[in-house]
């Protein structure tokens, strides 16, 4: 397939709707287009949508950082408490709450990078969507790609606004979302002023366009033969999306009813067993909703997933040193299988064969890396290779999703059944659970904690629930101490507990109202719109 890059037209102070990487797009596979052309035809406007796809997976958030959204889904979950640190390593600003509230003139923090990532995906899929409702011609538009990729656009807008929401402003609150500031309102309605300066809607607001995006996506793609790829979305991704929005709003039978039709027609099923231990690396794996297939000729080298986040190749990732929350791991049945997804050595876990040495780093005989429990989830294609498919949503999201939704509704025998048949997929010991109320909900979290480790739910889930928290908390500094193999005892536990303590610990919030749940907007940002209100 012949590459082809969209130009950005118009001045680009803006950052809402700049992006310092203007040429993610692969925009047609024939010949170029001029910027009316990507926006007045149709091969103009299922380019735009497929160079939207591009970008998810594409998008350079820079080397140590990685390509690609799910990177950025890495990163929002080192905010929250499944990932616990007890050794010098990278990323630890983000984990120390200090990244997403710097304000500095700098694209490299994770506020810049949130902000300018998300808002890029909106500029495209305006485009997209202005080109199909004013331009296109009337015949066109009743075409079959054109009306998928309009369907796709409007999906994809939603969901980039509905991470900025989540980010950037306060939880979604019914009695105050219509005061609450949101994040700018950019929409196709006027392509004209796409680079004027404007106000921060309201949380309300901005929940209204991404609702109606999501219904008319809905609308739009139900229709329509569905995409079998997994690097399109399709109406059982969108019900996806919409899902995660009913959650924000506590809208708990939408959430129920958006999540049961997801798993009912994504075409998906739940991996079984040993199929879980496959490296998250392949887009075809059963349980993938959402997700991008890198190809033989897109060697993103040093700025690859792999290379930051995989434990089987050179890179990066020799210094991502995070452990798993073992609060939550230690609640797994002695088979549940996803305990292989971590290397914890009071468990008797072997270093895999096939790891990158230095991601298991030793001093001497003394292990540098994080013993009670260092993650393997995520695994190159191949030792040493920096090739590897990337995962955006999975069906077992949406059963954790659908039973917590059922438990909030009182259905807790729905709920525990569902719980139930997700649950014995990993652990065929696993049996319907007893509990009821809070009980039942904590172990509803407790499974969906482990089971989307690193896949960017936790920080999001703690924010709408409004659960502040304390990671010198997690027993993994009661093993370290208690630990008396290599790597273990009274001074790995005073290290690591200081590290999670004090002024190393002072910036991360202890109340679930703190300002320091949102993020701040990026200085360039509030440069050039002077209409935009900083978060305090």
């Amino acid at each position: 397939m012949k590459l082809t890059k969209y130009i950005l037209l118009g001045g680009l102070g803006l950052l809402s709707l700049a992006s310092c990487n203007k040429d993610f797009l692969n925009v047609t596979p024939t010949a170029n287009l001029s910027n009316k052309d990507a926006e007045a035809t149709e091969p103009g406007i299922v380019g735009l949508v497929n160079g939207l796809h591009n970008m998810m997976y594409m998008y350079n958030f820079g080397q140590v950082f990685s390509y690609g959204f799910p990177s950025m889904n890495v990163q929002l979950d080192m905010l929250g408490d499944d990932v616990i640190n007890t050794k010098p390593a990278v990323h630890m600003a983000v984990y120390r709450w200090q990244d997403h509230r710097d304000r500095t003139d700098t694209d490299k923090t994770l506020t810049y990078k949130a902000w300018d990532g998300y808002y890029t995906l909106i500029l495209h899929a305006n485009k997209a969507i202005a080109g199909y409702r004013t331009i296109l011609p009337e015949e066109e538009r009743k075409h079959v790609a054109t009306r998928y990729a309009y369907g796709e656009a409007l999906a994809i807008r939603a969901y980039a606004y509905h991470q900025l929401v989540q980010l950037f402003a306060k939880r979604y609150r019914a009695a105050t979302a219509a005061t609450d500031l949101g994040v700018i309102l950019r929409t196709d309605k006027d392509q004209s002023k796409q680079f004027e300066p404007m106000e921060r809607s309201t949380v309300a607001e901005t929940y209204k366009q991404i609702e109606e995006d999501l219904k008319e996506s809905l609308d739009v793609l139900k229709g329509l033969e569905q995409a079998t790829d997994r690097n399109h979305l399709r109406y059982s991704t969108v019900c996806g999306i919409a899902a995660r929005v009913a959650l924000c709003k506590e809208d708990w039978a939408a959430a129920e009813d958006y999540a049961t039709q997801a798993i009912q027609k994504s075409n998906s099923r739940l991996a079984k067993g040993e199929e879980l231990i496959d490296g998250f690396n392949n887009y075809k794996a059963p349980e993938w909703m959402w997700g991008y297939h890198q190809s033989d000729t897109q060697d993103t080298g040093w700025g690859s997933f792999s290379i930051a986040y995989s434990y089987n190749v050179a890179g990066h990732n020799k210094y991502l040193r995070y452990a798993i929350n073992r609060d939550i791991y230690d609640q797994l049945g002695s088979g549940d299988v996803r305990r292989k997804w971590w290397v914890c050595l009071d468990q008797g876990d072997q270093v895999p064969k096939d790891a990158y040495s230095v991601y298991f780093a030793m001093n001497g005989d003394v292990p540098q890396w994080e013993i009670t429990g260092q993650c393997i989830k995520f695994r190159s294609k191949a030792q040493g290779s920096t090739f590897m498919d990337l995962v955006m949503m999975r069906v077992a999201e949406m059963y954790y999703i659908k039973a917590e939704a059922e438990a909030r509704q009182g259905k807790e025998a729905a709920a525990r059944q569902t719980l139930l048949d997700i649950v014995s997929t990993r652990d065929a010991a696993f049996t319907l659970p007893t509990e009821s109320g809070d009980a039942l909900i904590d172990k509803i979290f407790a499974h969906k904690r482990i089971d989307l480790y690193m896949e960017g739910v936790r920080f999001l889930d703690l924010k709408r629930l409004a659960k502040a928290f304390d990671r010198s908390k997690a027993s993994n500094f009661t093993i370290l101490l208690n630990y008396q193999g290599l790597g273990g005892g009274k001074n790995a536990y005073t290290v690591g507990l200081n590290r999670n303590t004090g002024n190393l610990a002072k910036e991360i919030p202890t109340t679930a109202d703190d300002n320091r749940w949102q993020f701040v907007i990026p200085y360039q940002e509030l440069k050039g719109n002077k209409l935009c209100q900083d978060n305090p």
